[in-house]
């Protein structure tokens, strides 16, 4: 079961605010998924093929799972088609063509 220190770590990380009761229900919640991944780890690679894994643990019904991929396609007809240069010059700090935000992920920023 994942600590209360670490459900501590992981609000502040993300910057929520939470209260006793908040912490209490995501230390369950965050234990019972982080069960479920291991879950799947433990049938990882029993599948026929690479990238497919059967399932046939009693909490989750046997299923084929595998990896659906498709092409990228650019539409052009969408709200913002044409407004790139506008919605990049409107960044407070842009690098090139990307968005510039300070770092997040830092334990001692509050």
């Amino acid at each position: 079961m994942i600590s209360r220190e670490e459900i501590r770590n992981l609000a502040q990380l993300a910057r929520l605010k939470l209260t006793e009761a908040e912490e209490e229900n995501l230390q369950k919640d965050i234990s019972s998924i982080l069960d479920y991944v291991g879950q799947i780890s433990a049938v990882s690679g029993q599948g026929s093929k690479q990238g497919e894994t059967l399932l046939s643990d009693s909490k989750v019904s046997p299923c084929l799972l595998k990896n659906v991929m498709r092409e990228d396609v650019l539409y052009e007809n969408t709200p913002i088609s044409g407004k790139r240069e506008a919605l990049l010059a409107a960044l407070p700090k842009r690098y090139g063509d990307f968005a510039v935000v300070r770092k997040v992920i830092q334990k001692d920023a509050e």
